[in-house]
């Protein structure tokens, strides 16, 4: 086996192993906030069956070229970690999600699962709350 496909096998199960890890991450922050297997499609904006399949093979197929999806799975997870941060039990975490707040208008839950700014919307205003020491 030459150099050049042992790199390339090892870029392989490289992105495998990464594929899986935020695979996992999802899972674990939809378990951990309450989130339905609908909310989770919606947010990261595929099909119901999509994300069954993903839960049951424990990976994403083509994550790495999917842009999108990568950057929607990357605000999610870190949305949980500020969650995590601030709040030690999962109740909280999902009292939070899904409470509506005057300063965003509606629950956060609603916001994320409207579009890729929602996200960014509900993650910035966590980076802000966090920032300030609320």
């Amino acid at each position: 086996m030459s150099v050049k496909s042992k790199q390339a096998m090892s870029d392989a199960e490289r992105a495998e192993k990464q594929n899986r890890a935020v695979c996992r991450a999802i899972f674990v922050t939809r378990q951990d906030l309450g989130l339905k297997t609908v909310d989770l499609a919606k947010i990261l904006d595929v099909n119901v069956r999509t994300i069954n399949r993903w839960e049951n093979e424990e990976l994403i197929p083509g994550l790495d070229e999917k842009r999108h999806l990568r950057e929607a799975a990357s605000h999610l997870i870190a949305i949980f970690r500020s969650l995590a941060a601030m709040f030690s039990s999962a109740q909280d975490r999902e009292a939070w999600i899904k409470t509506a707040h005057p300063e965003l208008v509606d629950a956060p839950l609603e916001i994320m699962k409207g579009s890729m700014e929602g996200l960014i919307q509900v993650r910035r205003y966590l980076d802000y709350v966090r920032g300030r020491g609320a």
